[in-house]
């Protein structure tokens, strides 16, 4: 049992440096230097936003994200693959 403990709290301070370390010498530079656009990492997870600057800064660094919008703000221009529910986080099992 202990061996398990140990295990799971080694792999989760691992992964957490290894995040920071990526954070650090990737994801920040590139939100410093705005003028170039990155190629979206498909390794990272992403990012779920309302605001509209934010989504402009981190496309630009090359984070996958999702914009979220209300339907109503949504005109017939706009071509939309699918329509998925938005989940609270507190209903997430």
């Amino acid at each position: 049992r202990d061996i398990v403990m140990i295990l799971a709290e080694f792999q989760r301070r691992f992964l957490e440096i290894w995040s920071m370390m990526d954070y650090l010498e990737i994801f920040e530079p590139r939100l410093k230097f705005e003028d170039k656009a990155h190629g979206v990492n498909k390794t990272w997870m992403g990012c779920f936003t309302k605001d509209s600057a934010i989504v402009l800064r981190l496309h630009k660094a090359g984070v996958p994200l999702w914009l979220i919008r209300d339907v109503r703000l949504i005109d017939d221009k706009i071509n939309i693959r699918q329509v998925i529910p938005f989940t609270p986080a507190n209903l997430v099992f």
